[in-house]
């Protein structure tokens, strides 16, 4: 019988409730993936535009290139002068990632280009056929970047990578993911953002990735969404009878062995 609590314990760890960016619901073709750093003046945000890059750096690093079950890895390439998407909308910005499987970052200072001018930052990612390209732009007009520490800026810096990446919402507030972070302090990933990243960008040969992208509720929602999930529970009901036949087949075994 422990053997059949250890599994149920294991069963449980495998179902989550990540999501995927409504806008592409898949992830980059390749596992390496530029970020480029636009030339844009970021000193509304109260910091300057190499100090963005080393934000963006860190942030890759620390969050979504320190997951061992995934293959994603980030590069963040110099400040590139010639490149500025200061007053563009973010169809327009996206316009300037000139290469597929790449995303452009930047600050912009018009806050008439976000929705809400409180939006700390938001990511447009677009995909043609199997080739993805992404735009970050952290909203350098926003004055509760002044008063953010480098860790809650790098934090919302890697919350919107992830949107970048392919990733959702998540419903759970310890995840980096959660819909909402303002006010919020995050200094790691939750269950939810490795479990979605894996999914996005997993390690072929690792079987336990594999049973990990299949032990989930995957849904879409639109990376502005204030928590409005659609439920898509064929993974996790796939799960859920994949693992009743896995564990009756156990249970008679174990039974068998027992009075024989």
């Amino acid at each position: 019988m422990k053997y059949l609590i250890v599994l149920f314990f294991l069963a449980s760890n495998l179902s989550f409730a990540s999501t995927l960016n409504s806008n592409t619901g898949k992830g980059f073709k390749k596992n390496n993936i530029k970020i480029r750093i636009a030339g844009t003046d970021c000193s509304g945000a109260g910091f300057s535009t190499s100090k963005f890059r080393k934000m963006v750096k860190n942030a890759a690093i620390v969050f979504w290139n320190s997951v061992p079950s995934s293959a994603l890895k980030l590069s963040v390439g110099n400040v590139d002068n010639t490149l500025d998407i200061d007053g563009l909308s973010h169809t327009n910005a996206l316009n300037t990632v000139v290469e597929d499987n790449q995303i452009v970052a930047g600050c912009n200072d018009d806050a008439t280009d976000f929705s809400d001018p409180d939006i700390l930052g938001s990511a447009l990612m677009d995909c043609n056929g199997s080739n993805c390209r992404a735009i970050l732009i952290l909203n350098a007009n926003n004055s509760t970047l002044n008063d953010m520490s480098t860790g809650d800026i790098e934090a919302t810096i890697a919350h919107e990578i992830g949107h970048a990446v392919g990733l959702g919402h998540s419903k759970f507030k310890h995840n980096l993911m959660y819909w909402n972070i303002g006010g919020k302090s995050q200094k790691w990933l939750g269950q939810d953002d490795i479990n979605g990243i894996t999914y996005l960008y997993p390690h072929e040969s690792e079987m336990s990735c594999l049973l990990g992208s299949m032990g989930g509720t995957l849904k879409h929602t639109d990376n502005e969404d204030s928590g409005t999930f659609v439920s898509q529970l064929i993974l996790g009901s796939f799960l859920g009878l994949f693992l009743f036949m896995f564990l009756s087949i156990i249970y008679r075994q174990l039974f068998a062995i027992k009075f024989n």
